[in-house]
């Protein structure tokens, strides 16, 4: 389904190893399985969201405005195996309909390019590349002013996992870009990674690794550099329950004074569970840098917990239940643009409905109550959204 078109997506902070490691089955995958599904294949949705708060304003002191946002949308994939090696393209493109406030109805893009070239008996490099363009959400503007958002990202991954010691690295540009009225968001990011990892079937995945972070917002006049070191863990313990593991020092330097600095724990820990039959846990704790923010910070450190829960009805049909918890403390220069936020607490709590209604077609429904807090009580809103989607497979 395409994402909710009010959803509140904090973009930018450093990926996960998790995230970017790929199994020992990566280049172990049986050539015929892997080139039966590649080829050129469509969907087609139709997302209807209303929310009860488009504006993001405080519904304890104002009014809020509710809108009804239809989505249609299309989404190609394409794949080609040339020998060993493949290529990937996906593109979806969406607008975004905003049935009575139709000034802030917007063409949604979400466009990929990746291939993966393997070498020796394990190793592959992927390098990709990907554009994204949406509306910003209003509860990280801050003010009912329209801004769309565009997203560069390209670099490339190697990974030559395999039974014993093997080596990890990457390179990520990424790169925000704002409407004038909010160019001072614009940042560019330059992420290096290397390390060392070791896999054992009986012990899983291990990793020890270095990142380096260069982020320049230029607009602010201000740069940071991340420095972390961590491991990563990832294993199954049983084939009912997966761990995955990232735990790093961070260390965050900025040349502004008054930005400052920051040391501390980092981490992105996921446990999922389904010794429960029919029932899949899962529990999710991440503590990261973010440097793309619409606040006008040098950077945020943020918190995030969430924990969630899918039963399946039957074989056609799940019904789930998640709740989250985030926490933003912007660190910032006044001088270079004030701004009255120093700190905020988001909170989501929802629940899905999913059904199969062929081998080509689904339906979803998603419900959820949001809530933002901030420390000077500027920017406080909360709402409720509920999405009816459908996509259809060709």
């Amino acid at each position: 389904m395409a994402a909710l078109a009010g959803t509140v997506v904090a973009a930018g902070a450093p990926a996960s190893l998790c995230a970017q490691t790929t199994g020992p089955q990566t280049n172990a995958i049986d050539d015929a399985t892997r080139i039966k599904t590649m080829g050129l294949n469509a969907t087609a949705g139709l997302d209807l969201l209303y929310d009860d708060n488009v504006y993001r304003v405080d519904d304890r002191i104002e009014d809020p405005t509710a809108d009804l946002i239809v989505t249609p949308w299309v989404e190609l994939t394409y794949g080609k195996p040339i020998g060993r090696h493949d290529l990937l393209l996906r593109g979806r493109v969406g607008y975004d309909r905003f049935i009575s406030e139709g000034q802030r109805s917007k063409v949604r893009i979400d466009t990929e390019a990746r291939a993966v070239i393997r070498f020796g008996a394990t190793c592959s490099v992927t390098p990709l590349a990907s554009y994204r363009q949406q509306r910003a959400d209003y509860g990280d503007l801050n003010q009912q002013t329209e801004n769309l958002q565009r997203f560069t990202t390209f670099g490339a991954d190697l990974s030559c996992e395999r039974p014993g010691f093997f080596p990890v690295a990457s390179y990520r540009r990424d790169m925000t870009r704002n409407a004038d009225a909010f160019d001072y968001a614009d940042q560019t990011s330059d992420s290096f990674l290397g390390g060392v990892g070791y896999y054992k079937p009986s012990l899983g995945t291990i990793t020890a690794f270095y990142e380096r972070v260069n982020s320049d917002r230029k607009k602010l006049g201000v740069e940071n550099r991340i420095d972390s070191w961590g491991v990563t863990f990832k294993r199954s313990v049983s084939p009912l329950t997966q761990i995955d593991a990232d735990v790093r020092w961070l260390d965050v330097e900025s040349d502004s004074d008054a930005v400052g600095s920051y040391d501390g724990l980092g981490w992105n820990v996921s446990l999922s569970s389904s010794i429960v039959p029919r029932l899949k846990l899962t529990a999710t704790t991440q503590r990261d840098i973010v440097n793309d923010s619409l606040i006008a910070s040098g950077f945020a450190v943020r918190t995030r917990h969430r924990i969630q829960g899918e039963f399946a009805i039957s074989e056609l049909t799940s019904a789930g239940l998640y709740a989250e918890w985030e926490r933003r403390k912007f660190r910032q220069d006044a001088a270079l643009r004030p701004f009255s936020i120093t700190a905020d607490r988001n909170r989501r709590f929802g629940g899905t409905l999913k059904r199969k209604l062929s081998d080509r077609a689904e339906v979803a429904l998603d419900a959820q109550h949001y809530v933002r807090r901030t420390d000077t009580s500027v920017a406080n809103f909360s709402g409720t959204q509920v999405t009816l989607g459908a996509a259809l497979r060709f």
